[in-house]
Parts: structure tokens; sequence; C-alpha cells
């Protein structure tokens, strides 16, 4: 049976922590695949600062060299709300001899308990978190209790911070890969002043 894992989410940008959390989830998890999949429309978020094309492409950019590594637009191409359970649903009706694997950040480990059908999400797949540097305290114990944490490299900053950083002028080297550098640059994303 096929082990396949799941990273989901808005990658406004992609940055260096979402490759390394694939990177580790599956060399500890033995993943034969990990999915990367871009939110169309987030349900905990606002509007996007970059197209739905752009962060695509700075995905495509991130995960190439990387053969395990593979990126899809099935919420993309999906109306509505880009809700996990719904694409967890698709990819089972899909891969139907797979083992699914939701990896999450650590970042998302409190607020799990809030997304739409937790319960339903942890009946399609195995959920994944990444390192934590504080004690862990999930929002539902008895949901907590389903995560699988495994160890990680702890990254402290995140795309907003990213976004921030462009906004001020400075430096993102090494906090997002070099090509997907480049194509901010680019294109001018996140950069208003």
């Amino acid at each position: 049976m096929q082990r396949l894992g799941v990273l989901g989410g808005t990658f406004d940008p992609i940055h260096s922590g979402h490759v390394l959390l694939a990177q580790f989830a599956g060399e500890k998890l033995g993943l034969d695949r990990v999915l990367f999949i871009p939110a169309a429309d987030p349900p905990h978020k606002g509007k996007c600062a970059a197209s739905a094309e752009d962060r695509w492409a700075m995905v495509e950019l991130a995960i190439e060299g990387f053969p395990s590594f593979a990126a899809s637009r099935l919420e993309l191409e999906r109306p509505g709300k880009s809700y996990t359970v719904d694409t967890l649903r698709n990819l089972h009706q899909t891969h139907p001899e797979t083992q699914l694997y939701l990896i999450i950040g650590a970042d998302n480990v409190a607020p799990f308990s809030t997304w739409h059908n937790p319960q339903g999400i942890l009946d399609l797949c195995t959920v994944v978190a990444g390192t934590r540097l504080s004690p862990r305290e999930e929002a539902d114990p008895e949901l907590g209790k389903s995560l699988v944490h495994i160890e990680t490299p702890v990254v402290q900053f995140s795309s907003t911070q990213v976004r921030q950083r462009l906004n001020q002028g400075l430096p993102i080297r090494y906090l997002v890969p070099e090509k997907v550098e480049e194509y901010i640059r680019r294109q001018g994303l996140y950069q208003t002043r």
C-alpha cells in the first residue's frame, strides 16, 4: 500500500519551513510521496496576497529537485472553501489503495479542533505534526491524542513574516527556496513600498 503525505496551505509564499517539514515527515514516516496542495479559498484566512497562479508557480519551483514531492491543483480547481476533509475524501476516491498522512506544522496543532470536521479528517488519515518548542497544548485533548508528533527542525518564521520582510525591503535569503525568491522579485510580489 502506498503511503502518501499531504501538505496543504495557502503557501503565500511557500517557505523553507514547509519544504523541511515535508522532507523530514517523508523520511520519518517512510512516505512514498508528499503532495503539496495550495488552498484556493482558505476557510481560516482572509484573501491571499498573491494570486492562486503565483502561489502555484512558487510551490512548483520550491519542490523542483525533490523526486518524492509533487504538487496538486485539487483545491485550486474545486469551487468553494478549501476544506481539508473534502480534499482527503477526494484523494481517497482517486487513490483507494493509499494510506494518507496529513502533515501539519506545530502552529496548527492547537487550532486543529476548530477546523471543519476535524473528526472526519482523523477518520480519513493519520495527522502528523512537526516539532514545537513549547509544551503541547491542544485545543481539544481528545483530538490531540489522535495526532502523531514527529521531530522536525524548529522553524520560527511564517509566510506572514516573509511578506512583512519583503514589504520592509529586508532580505529573505534562506527563508524561502532560492528559485522562489527569484520568482517573487521578478513578479514584484508582496512589495508595496
